[in-house]
C-alpha cells in the first residue's frame, strides 16, 4: 500500500480501517511540511509542496493598486464570457461544437451560480495564487478548495539501473482544513487550473509574480504624489539663520515659518525672510522627476505582464499617438485575445476536464461565439466566411458532395474530402463522357399579317 492510501486509510473511522495496516504517523507527516524536507517510506522519497506568503502579498496589490486591478478586472470581464461545449475530433483535427447534460455542472457550479461565477473566482484565485482547486461533491456542485490550504505530494521517480533520482511523479492532493483534519484527492478528482507555469511542474503561479518590483515601484509613486499633494505640492525648504540668534528666537521662527509656508492653504504663496535669513530648495517637481513618462513605463510593465495591451486597459501610455487608431486598437485587441485569452480558456478546459464524463472522440472546449468584446471583428469574420463560402463553390462545382465540402471547409481540413467526390464533373455535373442534350425545340410563331 503506498503512502496516498495510507494517509487514505489513516482518516478512515476506526471500525472502517483495515486491522492490517498503520496509517503514516502525525510526526513524519508534519515534518513532511517543512521547507526541503522529505519523507522515506516503504523504500519510496515523498515530498509535499505548498504554497508560500505570496498569496497574500499579491491579493493587497490586487486590491490597492489601480493598474494591477485595473488589468485584472479587464482580463476577467472577458474571461468570463466564454461557454463550454464539447468539440468532435476527427484525425487529430477539431470539429463541430455539441453539449450534453453532463455539462451542468459548468453550467449551474453551485446553487444560484452560473458559468461565468466560476471564471471569475479561478481567474482571481490564478492572479492571487498563480493556482485554483476544484473538486465535485456528491451534489454534482464545484467546491472551491482555497489555494493556500492545499499541498501537493509527489514521488520520486529513481532509474532502475543506477538508483539515481532522476524526477517525480504526482501522486495526489492534500487539503488541510483549518481543524488539522485533511482530506486526500488524486490527480483525477481534481481540477488544477494552472495556466501560468512554474519551474516546479506541478505548480503554476500568478502573472504578478515577475512584477512585484514595478508594482511596488507604482504604489511608491502613487504615493509620492498624494503626499505631495496632501502638504500642498511645496518644496523642501532649507533656512540658514544667523548664527547670533537665541534658542527661543530660534524655535519662534521655525514656528511661524511652518505656520506659512506648510499644508494646502499656503501652496504657491511668497515666503518672506527677515533680515539674516536665506531661503534655500532641496527637493524636485513632479517636472524635475519625469514622474509622468516614469510612472507610464512602470504601468506599460505591469500591463505587459498581465498580458493586457495598455490601450486596452487605457492606462498613460496605451492613449497617446498612434496607439488610438483604429488600426492599432484593433492589433491589441487580436493580441490579447489570441495571445491572453484563448490561451487561458484552453488550459481552463484541459484541467476541469477530468470532472467531467467526456464523450469518446471528443475533448472540452469553450465556445467565444457571443463574447460582446470580439463582435468589433465582425468584419473579418465575413471576410473570412465569404472566403470560405467561394471554396466551397468552387469544390462542388468540381463534383465533391456538399455535405462533405461544407464540413472539409469548416474544419480547416481537405482530407475529409477523401472519398467523397461525385463522379461527376464539370459545372453541369454531367457524367465522364456523356455529352449534354440538345435544349428542347421550340415553335417559331408566325405573325399573321
Amino acid at each position: 500500500m503506498g503512502l496516498l492510501e495510507r494517509i487514505a486509510q489513516s482518516r478512515k473511522r476506526p471500525e472502517a480501517r483495515d486491522n492490517n495496516t498503520v496509517g503514516l504517523s502525525m510526526t513524519d507527516w508534519q515534518r513532511m511540511w517543512r521547507p526541503g524536507s522529505q519523507v522515506v517510506y516503504d523504500g519510496l522519497t515523498y515530498q509535499a509542496y505548498q504554497l508560500g506568503s505570496s498569496g497574500s502579498m499579491n491579493s493587497g496589490f490586487y486590491e490597492s493598486n489601480a493598474v494591477v486591478y485595473a488589468c485584472e478586472a479587464k482580463r476577467v470581464s472577458v474571461f468570463s464570457e466564454a461557454r463550454f461545449q464539447y468539440q468532435q475530433m476527427r484525425n487529430g483535427r477539431p470539429g463541430d461544437l455539441f453539449g450534453t447534460p453532463d455539462l451542468a455542472i459548468l453550467e449551474e457550479p453551485w446553487p444560484g451560480a452560473t458559468t461565468r461565477d466560476l471564471l471569475v473566482a479561478a481567474e482571481l484565485d490564478v492572479a492571487t495564487y498563480g493556482n485554483s482547486y476544484w473538486v465535485a461533491d456528491h451534489d454534482n456542485y464545484l467546491v472551491r478548495l482555497d489555494p493556500g490550504n492545499v499541498k501537493i505530494l509527489t514521488e520520486a521517480i529513481e532509474d532502475q539501473v543506477t538508483g539515481l533520482r532522476v524526477g517525480e511523479r504526482l501522486l495526489g492532493y492534500v487539503y488541510m482544513s483549518t481543524n488539522d483534519t485533511m482530506t486526500v484527492y488524486s490527480p483525477h478528482e481534481i481540477a488544477h487550473y494552472k495556466p501560468i507555469p512554474s519551474r516546479w511542474q506541478f505548480l503554476g503561479q500568478s502573472w504578478m509574480t515577475a512584477c512585484l518590483q514595478d508594482i511596488d515601484a507604482d504604489t511608491q509613486m502613487t504615493e509620492h504624489k498624494r503626499v505631495s499633494l496632501r502638504t500642498g505640492a511645496n518644496l523642501s525648504y532649507v533656512v540658514s539663520l544667523d548664527k547670533s540668534i537665541t534658542p527661543d528666537q530660534f524655535a519662534a521662527f521655525v514656528e511661524k515659518f511652518r505656520a506659512a509656508t506648510e499644508g494646502p492653504a499656503n501652496a504657491g504663496k511668497t515666503v518672506f525672510l527677515g533680515g539674516g535669513a536665506d531661503i534655500k530648495t532641496i527637493s524636485q517637481t513632479f517636472g524635475d522627476l519625469a514622474l509622468a513618462a516614469t510612472q507610464g513605463a512602470t504601468e506599460t510593465r505591469i500591463a505587459a505582464c498581465a498580458g493586457v495591451h495598455p490601450v486596452i486597459v487605457g492606462l498613460s501610455e496605451g492613449m497617446a499617438g498612434s496607439s488610438l487608431n483604429a488600426g492599432n486598437y484593433t492589433s491589441a485587441k487580436r493580441q490579447f485575445v489570441d495571445g491572453t485569452m484563448r490561451p487561458l480558456w484552453g488550459a481552463f478546459c484541459g484541467a476541469f476536464q477530468w470532472l467531467l464524463k467526456v464523450p469518446s472522440g471528443a475533448r472540452l472546449w469553450y465556445d467565444d461565439r457571443d463574447i460582446a468584446f470580439l463582435r468589433e471583428d465582425v468584419k473579418d469574420q465575413a471576410e473570412i466566411q465569404a472566403s470560405d463560402a467561394a471554396t466551397i463553390s468552387t469544390l462542388i462545382m468540381a463534383g465533391f458532395t456538399p455535405d462533405a465540402v461544407v464540413e472539409a471547409v469548416h474544419a480547416n481540413d481537405l482530407k475529409r474530402l477523401a472519398g467523397a467526390h461525385s463522379g461527376l464533373f464539370s459545372v453541369q455535373l454531367h457524367p465522364p463522357g456523356a455529352e449534354q442534350a440538345p435544349p428542347p425545340a421550340t415553335e417559331k410563331k408566325v405573325q399573321k399579317p
